[in-house]
């Protein structure tokens, strides 16, 4: 929301939720910032764990939970998800939808 306030006109979300974007931008393009800042305040805690807790390795975990890939196996340095981690992540993507996690099936 910070980035749209200071005038981005778009955004460089990651594969985990650009469904779930598009509408806050649209929205907040449009004007209608309280509807941005509400759509947003529903994905946050998704992108906060994404960010803090999986990085690149998110996209690719909940891309392989919803058929989208066969394997979520990241390169060196990089290490898998802990398993832990991943069921968070998982459990925060529930409750928002994002196609990724439905997209194959």
């Amino acid at each position: 929301m910070a980035d749209l306030d200071a005038g981005a006109t778009g955004t460089m979300c990651s594969a985990l939720l650009p469904d779930l974007i598009r509408p806050i931008v649209v929205a907040h393009r449009a004007g209608n910032r309280r509807e941005a800042a509400q759509l947003y305040a529903q994905v946050l805690p998704l992108i906060n764990y994404e960010n803090r807790q999986c990085g690149s390795r998110a996209a690719k975990a909940v891309m392989m939970a919803g058929g989208v890939i066969a394997s979520d196996a990241v390169r060196h340095p990089l290490e898998p998800l802990h398993p832990a981690t991943r069921a968070g992540l998982l459990e925060l993507a529930a409750e928002v939808h994002p196609l990724a996690l439905r997209w194959g099936r």
